[in-house]
């Protein structure tokens, strides 16, 4: 059991260090892959595993109330499925050996010369680098101290994904000040190597193998991951500054996503979840569409954004489904709206990092900036296709930029990318118009007769009184590894939900 935690299951025999590049008799189903399919599938893979209705659906979609579940409220009220966290933990240690598979692949003279027909060895090297910090921050802003491995780093506390080089099946837990460190350090790196006038690496869904993009990307990814460390690592403001000088996202054609296809079988995992599976178990919540109609937070106008995030119901009203105490109350409300058509499309882009973000984080490093506060609503807006005229109208009545107004419409433009809406709340406290814990309200919304008002409560489960700080380690970690939970639950202070990480406290 244990050796299935950090190894691909996709191949057999995927990397065979003393073999040159042959193929079984069967051409599809190569025993060295080419580098080509393992970027494609990582990156397409990665958003089916961590936007799907379960890691998404019934975990960060439900903390950062974008949606409500209609009939189970056991995650609303922060009980997650064990099933789903050991999941993300296979599924993120699983990508992540593709990507350092595919850097052996370029490394290794036995195998080195072959992959460079995909592109140059340094540049595929690169967007794995890239890649592996995009992986890994995903489990270290799930549960904090976790297996860690790096490619430039000789760090010994670094021994993820070890298991076919080193044997190393118990890896030590290294800490989120290593982690961290060595990301940015490993994006700096990654980003000068990258020969800009070659192809990065073909079956790139993010850019068609645009070296250049790919320069953009990392930038902005090191200064998200600077900006989110600037409070409490003294470095950040270095990386800030050489992320920009560098050149990050200037527009909407910077977008890293993946758009899946129009159809069932690779459809966006959202469409498949609603449409062809038929999984009608969220809505959007009554805390999104309020403030989306202008009626909660520091925006008293309607956002032209509310038609696409929102469907009309049965009565032709944009309702939200209410965060309430127990699965009866929950089930007994029936007109809620489901998300709207184009976040169910099948060819929705799943998105990795996109110029509004990047926008506002300029607003914020420059003492929130109006400007590029202005600029973020307008990249977001214009990403979803809002009309022109309506955007101008919305962003003249906008009021002026502040931390609460930038990082309120940070979390709107975040919508589905719920994990770094997640780690934005736990960084800034905001959206500040989030249901809390035992928190009674009333909420008016309207029926086919007119309105009516009904007040709940959101009562959690175990305990807390504020939202999740992290997932608790996978219970099948504390049976194979114990040692290692053992270090990184004293390192942290606890392994608990309310354990906070370390740029949060």
């Amino acid at each position: 059991m244990k050796t299935l935690k950090y190894i691909t299951i996709f191949f057999v025999g995927i990397f065979m260090l003393a073999c040159d590049v042959e193929y079984l008799s069967d051409p599809n189903s190569p025993e060295v892959p080419p580098t080509y399919g393992l970027i494609n599938r990582v990156q397409k893979n990665f958003m089916n595993d961590t936007r799907d209705e379960w890691f998404a659906g019934r975990q960060s979609l439900l903390w950062v109330q974008y949606w409500n579940q209609v009939n189970y409220t056991e995650e609303d009220r922060f009980q997650y499925r064990e099933s789903v966290n050991l999941t993300a933990w296979n599924d993120i240690y699983g990508h992540a050996q593709d990507l350092h598979d595919l850097i052996a692949l370029n490394v290794n003279e036995e195998t080195a010369s072959d992959m460079a027909q995909f592109g140059p060895n340094v540049n595929q090297i690169s967007a794995a680098r890239i890649m592996l910090v995009y992986v890994y921050l995903y489990a270290v802003e799930l549960w904090g101290d976790v297996p860690y491995a790096s490619y430039g780093s000789d760090n010994p506390n670094f021994q993820a994904n070890q298991l076919k080089t080193e044997g190393i099946d118990n890896p030590a837990y290294a800490t989120q000040q290593e982690i961290y460190a060595d990301m940015l350090n490993e994006l700096a790196q990654a980003e000068a190597a990258i020969i800009e006038d070659e192809i990065m690496i073909e079956g790139d869904n993010f850019y068609g193998g645009d070296a250049s993009k790919w320069k953009i990307f990392a930038n902005s990814l090191r200064l998200r991951i600077a900006n989110r460390l600037k409070d409490v690592y003294p470095a950040a403001q270095s990386h800030i500054d050489a992320a920009i000088a560098s050149g990050v996202m200037e527009s909407n054609a910077d977008n890293a996503g993946v758009t899946f296809e129009a159809n069932a079988v690779n459809g966006a995992p959202m469409y498949r979840a609603f449409v062809v599976s038929a999984r009608r178990d969220f809505a959007p919540s009554l805390q999104l569409v309020e403030m989306l109609k202008g009626q909660r937070g520091p925006f008293d106008q309607r956002d032209p954004r509310l038609d696409i995030y929102v469907a009309d119901n049965v009565n032709g009203d944009k309702v939200g489904v209410p965060l309430t105490a127990s699965n009866g109350i929950v089930t007994s409300f029936t007109i809620e709206s489901n998300p709207g058509a184009a976040v169910l499309a099948p060819d929705y882009t799943e998105i990795y990092m996109e110029y509004s973000e990047v926008a506002f984080i300029l607003s914020e490093l420059n003492d929130w900036d109006q400007d590029w506060y202005e600029e973020g609503v307008r990249a977001s807006m214009e990403k979803w296709g809002v009309a022109q005229a309506d955007i101008d109208a919305y962003i003249a009545t906008l009021p002026p930029a502040s931390e609460e107004t930038v990082m309120t419409q940070k979390y709107i433009a975040l919508y589905m990318q719920s994990m770094e809406a997640w780690s934005e709340y736990r960084r800034t406290g905001y959206p500040n118009t989030l249901i809390m814990p035992n928190e009674t309200y009333d909420y008016t919304f309207p029926t086919a007769d007119g309105e009516e008002t009904r007040t709940y409560t959101f009562s959690t489960i175990g305990g807390l009184s504020e939202l999740p700080e992290r997932n608790k380690y996978p219970l099948n970690e504390a049976s194979v590894n114990e040692a290692s939970i053992n270090a990184a639950t004293q390192s942290m202070g606890g392994d608990t939900q309310s354990t906070s990480l370390w740029w949060a406290e």
